[in-house]
């Protein structure tokens, strides 16, 4: 159970919900109502109470669950909807006081691991920088998986900045509005890859219905075009599963890391998954991931909670790339990859081959 406190503070002050306005409205519902923060405490410790909480009632409602709240969510009743109105907050704060054991029981045996399909592009564009630093075949980690959805980035289609790259037929389209793509790397032209790998606490299980039903809880109602997305991309995967090993990446990615064919690039990359790490273990979250670098030239992705502002001005999350020159902002993005501004730095020594550094 967390801090309430906390938890409270984690409402007032949660950003980057603007595409949802049910769940904008429903922050300052649960930051103003001391029984709905006494729930939203039952968090497991180091997950976000936001997600966890919206998507417990949201999961509830998408298994069939009758009550009016349901009225305002597209994802139950579609374009139908009613709008957000003065008896949203009400509707909520009935359905989770009626609910609440079903809701503690879904904060406590559940994380919060979103599989934001949009999101693979961040894999495929490490995949691309280095291509354009080594021919070598490249090993693929991602840490806090979930399903490990975002490893099969080089099998999907995507539209970037208006120009259609990867596997053209997949069912799996991911389009991202890209102002100017000129620095970005020919994200048609990957490495081949050697080995690919997921690390997450508790990996969904692709083939379980509930499992299924979870990860589709955490889309966000309004998002009905990332839900399809994440539907599609379960069927794709689930003909053909990545590696994913469970467990705590700080005791188990040593371990992880010696599988991979020694002296092979490493490319690692997280998105959104630090932020739910406790505060106090992130050094040894950080350490850990450093340690794929031990046996391989280390290429690290991280898309976090850095609120950065975009050269256009829009506010978004700063990607990081970390190499053997040093750590650097490459681009600011939308923190669920509807957007992306490469920066400059996105080009920093990016065709040195590694071997030279």
């Amino acid at each position: 159970m967390q801090e309430i406190g906390a938890v409270a503070e984690v409402f007032r002050t949660a950003r980057g919900f603007g595409s949802s306005p049910l769940y904008s409205r429903l922050l300052e519902v649960v930051a103003g109502d001391g029984s709905l923060l006494e729930l939203a405490a039952r968090t497991r410790p180091g997950q976000q109470p936001t997600f966890a909480l919206f998507g417990a009632v949201h999961h509830l409602l998408l298994t069939g669950t009758p009550d009016p709240l349901a009225e305002y969510y597209p994802s139950v009743v579609g374009a139908d909807a009613r709008p957000v109105d003065g008896d949203t907050g009400p509707a909520f704060t009935r359905f989770c006081a009626a609910h609440s054991s079903r809701i503690a029981s879904l904060l406590g045996t559940r994380l919060v691991q979103t599989n934001h399909v949009q999101r693979s592009l961040v894999l495929r564009l490490g995949l691309a920088l280095l291509r354009r630093t080594t021919p070598a075949p490249v090993c693929v980690v991602e840490v806090g998986c979930s399903a490990g959805l975002n490893l099969r980035a080089d099998r999907y289609a995507y539209t970037v900045g208006g120009r259609l790259v990867g596997d053209r037929g997949s069912a799996v389209h991911i389009e991202v509005d890209v102002p100017d793509p000129g620095p970005l790397p020919d994200l048609d032209t990957l490495p081949d890859i050697a080995d690919v790998v997921g690390i997450d606490l508790a990996p969904p299980d692709l083939t379980d219905e509930d499992d299924r039903a979870w990860l589709r809880a955490l889309v966000w109602p309004e998002n009905s075009h990332q839900a399809a997305q994440l539907q599609a991309a379960m069927a794709e995967a689930a003909t053909d599963p990545p590696r994913v090993v469970a467990g705590d990446a700080i005791e188990i990615g040593p371990a992880v890391a010696s599988t991979l064919p020694p002296g092979l690039p490493r490319l690692v990359v997280h998105t959104a998954t630090r932020i739910h790490v406790p505060a106090e273990d992130r050094q040894a979250f950080d350490a850990a991931v450093a340690v794929f670098g031990a046996d391989g030239p280390l290429l690290h992705l991280a898309l976090e909670d850095d609120h950065l502002v975009a050269p256009s001005g829009r506010p978004g999350v700063g990607l990081t790339a970390t190499d053997a020159t040093g750590s650097r902002t490459i681009a600011v993005a939308d923190g669920h990859l509807a957007w992306l501004e490469p920066l400059p730095a996105m080009n920093d020594g990016a065709r040195r081959p590694l071997s030279d550094r």
